[in-house]
């Protein structure tokens, strides 16, 4: 199951982002998904075939609030990157241990109003 996708005209053209529960190669992106446990590492890689304008990144993950009425955001969590901008993919890992539904979204610090890439996932209890 492949689970990267860029929703839109949103985002660089062809930057994929990728979540396994195991640490992801760059060299063989397998195991892939979209559903995770709370408490687990969630791993993730970002592949820009155009290569990064910056030497650093930020990523954000938003969570859906079921509690609002029109399901709310809010950020979960976010971090900058100091990337090595000569390769053109990042990868990490992130824990969650709220459950419920999450988008990731990452931007260069030469524009926070354009999202290199998003993909959204789900977190189980």
């Amino acid at each position: 199951m492949l689970c990267a996708f860029r929703w839109g005209n949103i985002g660089e053209k062809g930057a994929l982002l990728f979540f396994s529960s195991q640490p992801i190669p760059v060299q063989n992106i397998k195991n892939v998904g979209r559903f995770f446990r709370a408490k687990e590492k969630v791993y993730y890689m970002l592949v820009n075939p155009k290569g990064f304008r910056d030497e650093y990144i930020r990523v954000q993950i938003v969570k859906k609030e079921e509690k609002t009425y029109h399901w709310g955001y809010k950020i979960y969590w976010s971090k900058d990157y100091h990337i090595d901008s000569s390769v053109d993919y990042f990868g990490s890992y992130f824990v969650i241990d709220e459950p419920g539904y999450y988008f990731m979204q990452i931007f260069s610090f030469d524009d926070f109003d354009r999202v290199i890439a998003r993909n959204d996932f789900w977190i189980k209890g």
